[in-house]
């Protein structure tokens, strides 16, 4: 079995947890919540490019990516589509005609896009078709004896393209919306561990750094939300590149401080990444039922921080058992 690196199964663990929390109905107009947001994702994508191997071969990278995540992608989407029926009942008194039931589907061969014949049917698994553009790209750039600078060009068109879409909005959909805004980091860990740039330090270290990049997040975070408040949308765009890279690396270097405590239940979460990422949206939306019908209510329930915090964790916990039943009898739900 191979060695695993501690610090990365945090990352992914604590990544999966918070994707979880933020699906959870909160407030947009509390800060945490709109932090969060804008900067859990970041880790999935950093993470990725870290973690990217070249196999040799176009046909042992694809054998790869087939069963990593084109697989998963379309086994989650068929698990969810009955889900999807009931809940359409549930929201219309009766079942969809065959317009309506062709909705997800076609959404879900477009990559989760949305448009007036199409819907998404498992949002969050935007990011699976996302990565794998990511992959191919980097794929063939290491073709060039440029391809660093390829991919620096590549960054930097990604990133004004993220900006003209926060004006233009001619991309809302999630993968292309991810893949402008997510490439940098995606590059960024693929340098990382290509040039092993991280090196050695101590957890002391690691925690202070991490201690004073997510302070300096939450601070250029407020300033972003001030700009756009106030309209300078252009110091708003700005903005957003540093508190991301700013919160990654605060957590980053909080999780290699950890890489000491190696446990069974951080691997198997990092593992179940995908099990986590894939069906955390049908609990959700199960926990809610019961709550609004417990409590009475005719609106969607608004978690508070704790008590978000607390549902994530125990949404986490429901399905680590299908984590441990994936990973005995079932592979291709953990992408493998």
């Amino acid at each position: 079995m191979k060695e695993r690196i501690v610090w990365a199964d945090w990352a992914k663990a604590l990544a999966a947890i918070g994707i979880v929390f933020i699906h959870l109905p909160q407030s947009q107009e509390w800060f945490y919540y709109r932090y969060l947001q804008a900067t859990v994702v970041v880790i999935f994508f950093f993470m990725s490019g870290y973690l990217k191997k070249d196999r040799g071969t176009n046909r042992a990278n694809w054998h790869k990516y087939w069963h990593s995540l084109l697989l998963p992608y379309f086994i989650y989407n068929a698990l969810l589509y009955p889900y999807w029926w009931i809940k359409f009942y549930l929201q219309h008194g009766a079942a969809p005609d065959i317009a309506h039931a062709l909705r997800p589907v076609i959404g879900t061969l477009l990559l989760q896009h949305e448009n007036a014949f199409c819907e998404p049917l498992d949002g969050p698994l935007w990011y699976l078709p996302a990565i794998l553009i990511l992959h191919l790209t980097v794929d063939l750039c290491r073709k060039s004896r440029h391809e660093h600078l390829i991919l620096t060009a590549l960054c930097l068109a990604s990133v004004i393209l993220y900006a003209a879409n926060k004006y233009y909005y001619f991309a809302p959909n999630l993968t292309p919306m991810g893949l402008m805004r997510n490439l940098p980091y995606y590059y960024m860990g693929y340098l990382f561990r290509r040039y092993n740039l991280f090196g050695t330090i101590s957890a002391q270290c690691c925690m202070a750094i991490s201690l004073a990049c997510l302070a300096g997040s939450l601070l250029l975070f407020r300033w972003h939300l001030i700009c756009f408040f106030a309209g300078y949308h252009l110091w708003h765009i700005f903005l957003f590149y540093p508190v991301c890279l700013a919160f990654l690396f605060g957590v980053i270097y909080a999780c290699r401080a950890l890489n000491g405590f190696n446990t069974r239940l951080i691997s198997h979460l990092s593992i179940g990444t995908l099990v986590i990422v894939g069906l955390h949206i049908v609990l959700i939306t199960a926990l809610n039922f019961v709550i609004e019908r417990t409590l009475g209510l005719t609106s969607t329930y608004c978690y508070q921080w704790h008590e978000a915090l607390l549902a994530a964790i125990f949404i986490t916990a429901l399905l680590y058992p299908v984590i441990l039943l994936a990973k005995k009898r079932i592979p291709l739900l953990l992408g493998r």
